[in-house]
């Protein structure tokens, strides 16, 4: 039999030739055989008649393709023209959007540089403005008049949400925000310390936090952490057995005699209780642009002085579970008669109660009638149980002069309070 060769043309859709293949059979795909000499017999059975003469003008055309420069040899792909102009109009077109997109992108970049902080500014007060409204439509109850009754009006949906917590005598939006803040710290706390340093106050107040919320620690410390604070100012009598009797801080006769002073700076400058007493450092509020340190009434263990004068049957109760809880603590705390002990602490309060200016007085919401700025040699000849000076320098690492100027909100009450640490027995 006479060596055959194959030539396939493959078309795409516009009808030009896409690619050819070369076969070294003398069959081709189509069942059809391919003479160099040009013609083609057919091996295929009946039925097939109509595909062979287009079989047949479409393998000349590959003849005639590959009979003149025979680049196809190896099967490969070939691109057409049109293929090919699709194809670079498409790069190009791209490579304009990429352009263009790069123009924009630099101009917004440049705009943004330029209009920053105002937008920022304005961003953050639209931002600030549509929270302030939500919260105030959430709060406010469209069902009633505002003209009728303003009061349910501004407050119907607050009232509405929020119920008074078994845990509290009143509940309001301040409460709400400053639980909302404490929300917050507490999560911020509880993030790892970042600032190691021996001086960050990052790490110690995260420390100090975590330290409070350890149970499993603190329960297995027990009382000796106090203990030892007590211990420290003296522990609880102060006085040895064979003192003399008798009232007094600044009597010299007794012997073995504590530093009152000492543990004063202990418990304020040390501990930060307020004990007699209350010593911060705010803003003068007669002169914004300078802070002062800030003298005025404190020592209540309670929450309001009529507690402790009892002139109802809830303040009798309420006097008589704080005595009980005192003589508890007292107990676990190591104190010997712990009976007699708290009825002492209870009737020292009741002296400060008694001296004390409820919060709700009309003397205690007006600041003109409360100011008054004195020098330290003022204070020390208003209360002169205490060594001021001594106290100040202490707490806070300086070196006073006797004309330090300080804002005293309770002159009386400190005046009282002097007297009272003077008369009352050294144990």
């Amino acid at each position: 039999m006479e060596k055959t060769y194959s030539l396939t043309a493959h078309y795409d859709e516009f009808q030009e030739i896409k690619y050819g293949g070369r076969y070294s059979s003398d069959v081709l795909s189509n069942g059809m055989t391919l003479h160099l000499g040009g013609s083609l017999d057919r091996h295929v059975a009946r039925g097939r008649g109509g595909s062979g003469s287009s079989s047949t003008g479409r393998n000349r055309d590959m003849c005639n393709v590959h009979g003149g420069g025979g680049s196809g040899a190896g099967g490969l792909p070939r691109w057409s023209r049109r293929e090919i102009c699709l194809l670079s109009a498409l790069v190009f077109a791209a490579g304009m959007c990429v352009i263009l997109g790069s123009m924009l992108a630099l101009k917004y970049i440049s705009l943004e540089a330029q209009q920053d902080p105002l937008c920022r500014h304005d961003c953050q007060r639209r931002r600030t403005l549509l929270r302030a409204a939500r919260f105030i439509q959430a709060n406010i109850d469209p069902t009633i008049q505002p003209c009728q009754d303003f009061y349910s009006f501004a407050c119907g949906g607050w009232l509405r949400r929020h119920g008074i917590p078994e845990d509290k005598l009143s509940y309001g939006i301040i409460t709400a925000i400053g639980e909302h803040n404490e929300e917050k710290l507490r999560r911020l706390l509880l993030e790892p310390v970042r600032r190691h340093g021996g001086n960050s106050a990052e790490r110690k107040v995260k420390e100090f936090y975590r330290s409070c919320v350890d149970i499993r620690e603190i329960d297995a410390l027990g009382s000796l952490p106090m203990s030892q604070v007590i211990d420290s100012c003296g522990g609880w009598d102060l006085v040895a057995a064979a003192a003399p009797a008798g009232a007094g801080w600044e009597d010299e006769g007794a012997p073995q005699r504590p530093d009152f002073n000492d543990m004063l700076y202990r418990t304020q400058g040390m501990y930060s209780t307020a004990v007699f007493f209350s010593l911060t450092v705010n803003v003068d509020d007669k002169n914004s642009s300078r802070n002062a340190i800030r003298i005025d009434q404190e020592g209540l263990t309670l929450p309001e002085r009529s507690l402790y004068l009892g002139q109802d049957e809830d303040s009798v109760k309420i006097l008589a579970a704080y005595k009980a809880l005192m003589e508890r603590l007292l107990s676990m705390l190591g104190a010997h008669n712990a009976t007699l002990k708290s009825k002492e602490i209870l009737q020292l309060e009741t002296r400060l109660a008694n001296i004390t200016v409820s919060e709700s007085d009309d003397q205690r919401k007006d600041i003109s009638s409360m100011y008054n700025r004195i020098t330290l040699r003022q204070l020390q000849r208003t209360a002169p149980s205490l060594h001021w000076k001594r106290l100040l320098d202490r707490i806070f690492h300086d070196n006073f002069s006797e004309d330090e100027e300080i804002v005293v909100l309770a002159t009386d009450y400190m005046q009282k309070v002097s007297d009272i640490i003077k008369t009352t027995s050294k144990r």
